[in-house]
């Protein structure tokens, strides 16, 4: 343990020292090629789709810059490749949050950098050869109102960008400016059928540093780049932009740092989850961190849940745009701006009774569902000549006693007779299986025909407007002869059978309303008016 101890307190002092004698030769993070951990961003400018709500990604940058570092002594005149060749692998991370926030994680690392000589320019020695950079933490927040919300919607979105810069790369060999920096950037975009064109807009809050009379200070961020599908549904695009770091302050008798490169790239994003982007950039001579030539390829990846992914499975699937993410694409999708189902031609169903159940899965799509409903049915309702309930009655054994487990259904019948009395009259009828003999059946569906109406008088309803009758197994709805004896020695389709056929069922005899509506229909049109003028 002990060990342990003083093994990690070395490393940290030999961190520290490394930040602390680069900040003193006043070095500094010479990278500004800085790519984004987000799969769908475009390379180093980022787009205002957050990545999507617990939606995990993860990549690999990999990029190697030619001169990225040159520097001529402001006292000697000698001009320098500090940096001639640069190798940085760059890991990353993202997830997001409630589709308005996501997280971000870049890690570089400098695999191999070589260079010249320092001691032209009045230093010791040359960079190291490889080294960690500064990690990078970063956090996006869609602006609301003014976000899409999906990587698949055209139109304009806005976004804010912050992230934090910890001092974990060393300064001596460029990787770290050796203390916490920061930064703030505006995104806006706009989305087209086929494309995105994305600027950013932003601020690098850094130390002041002074390397052999070139100064640095805080700097600049302004990004613009696009994005053009060329073979949708193979999911492949080209993407183009340029990037630039102008330093805000102008240090006398030192040049203003303006790094800036310009990039195109090739994209495949695939229906594995994996996108490959793989391309170029040209810097301008006029700053620090530019390389003359940088040819950079990245692989990132999200799992096939994802929002991203959803996305991006759209696009291969489609040649054409879908504005409400249907699935029907908007040339057929009589609503393009509201989501539903392809049976449909893209428009939502409707809910006429909205009870949440769509008419075409509600079985009673004109009666709301209510408590204790089913399949958009209330426990008991009016279909045709029929008061239909979800649940059957159920007796005990071979009596009339009314099990407690059908008192809620008979009390919804109830319900229903008091709600419409336009029903005049209802018939209770008592059905047995073909089990026991006719007379037998015959009296045992009465006397529970008989129990029905006994518990709905005692309900309040007019003893009028009912009446019982038992049929015995006189009107079975299945054929259930050969099912004979206990319910244990029954075939499975003899059980379902004989349980279908014992049944209670509240026929409608007598409508108020339609008796009337009859009488004063065949008064009306007896004999046409000529006819009844001549007699």
């Amino acid at each position: 343990m002990q060990r342990g101890a003083a093994f990690f307190l070395a490393i940290v002092v030999l961190l520290s020292a490394a930040r602390a004698s680069g900040q003193e030769e006043g070095r500094f993070d010479a990278q500004v090629f800085r790519p984004s951990a987000a799969p769908r961003d475009l390379v180093v400018v980022q787009k205002s789709e957050v990545i999507g709500h617990l939606s995990p990604t993860a990549g690999l940058f990999a990029d190697v810059g030619f001169d990225p570092l040159i520097i001529t002594s402001q006292e000697t005149d000698e001009t320098l490749d500090v940096i001639a060749a640069r190798v940085q692998l760059t890991g990353l991370l993202g997830v997001g949050l409630f589709d308005l926030v996501d997280l971000k994680l870049s890690v570089p690392f400098v695999a191999y950098q070589g260079g010249g000589n320092l001691r032209k320019i009045g230093t010791e020695g040359s960079v190291e050869t490889r080294s960690v950079g500064d990690m990078r933490l970063s956090v996006r927040a869609a602006v609301p109102y003014l976000s899409r919300k999906s990587s698949h919607r055209n139109g304009f979105g806005l976004a804010m960008t912050g992230n934090v810069n910890v001092p974990t790369g060393n300064p001596l060999a460029f990787t770290g400016d050796g203390v916490t920096t920061y930064g703030l950037t505006a995104i806006a975009d706009y989305r087209l059928s086929r494309g995105i064109i994305s600027t950013n807009v932003g601020i690098w809050f850094r130390p002041e540093r002074d390397f052999v009379g070139n100064r640095i200070g805080d700097m600049a961020s302004v990004a613009l780049a696009g994005e053009v599908y060329v073979i949708q549904s193979w999911g492949i695009s080209v993407l183009g932009g340029a990037y630039a770091y102008p330093s805000l302050k102008k240090f006398p008798d030192s040049p203003r740092q303006v790094p800036a490169e310009a990039l195109m790239a090739l994209r495949w994003q695939t229906k594995h989850g994996i996108t490959w982007t793989f391309g170029a950039s040209f810097g301008v001579a006029c700053g620090f961190g530019a390389c003359g030539l940088r040819l950079f390829n990245g692989i990132n990846w999200q799992p096939s849940f994802s929002r991203e992914q959803k996305n991006i499975d759209r696009i291969l699937e489609q040649d054409s745009y879908d504005s409400d993410e249907d699935g029907v694409e908007d040339g057929k999708d009589r609503c393009p701006k509201k989501p539903g189902p392809k049976s449909n031609h893209g428009c939502p169903e409707k809910d006429t009774d909205k009870d949440g159940w769509v008419d075409s899965e509600d079985d009673c799509p004109k009666i709301p569902e209510g408590a204790k409903g089913k399949k958009g049915c209330p426990p008991a309702y009016i279909k045709r000549d029929r008061i239909v309930t979800l649940e059957k009655v159920f007796f005990a054994t071979d009596d009339d006693v009314i099990l407690d487990m059908s008192k809620p259904t008979l009390e919804a019948v109830a319900k229903t007779l008091k709600k419409h009395p336009e029903i005049e009259l209802i018939r209770i009828e008592g059905h047995t299986d073909i089990r026991h003999s006719h007379a037998y059946n015959m009296a045992l569906s009465h006397r529970r025909a008989n129990s029905v109406m006994q518990y709905l008088l005692a309900r309040g309803i007019n003893p009028d407007r009912i009446e019982a009758q038992g049929y015995g197994r006189t009107k079975p709805l299945y054929d259930d002869t050969g099912c004979i004896g206990p319910d244990e020695h029954l075939t499975k389709e003899c059980r379902f059978m004989t349980s279908e056929n014992r049944r209670v069922v509240f026929r409608i005899v007598r409508w108020a309303d339609k008796k009337a509506g009859k009488k004063k229909a065949k008064t009306k049109f007896l004999l046409p008016p000529w006819l009844r003028k001549q007699k």
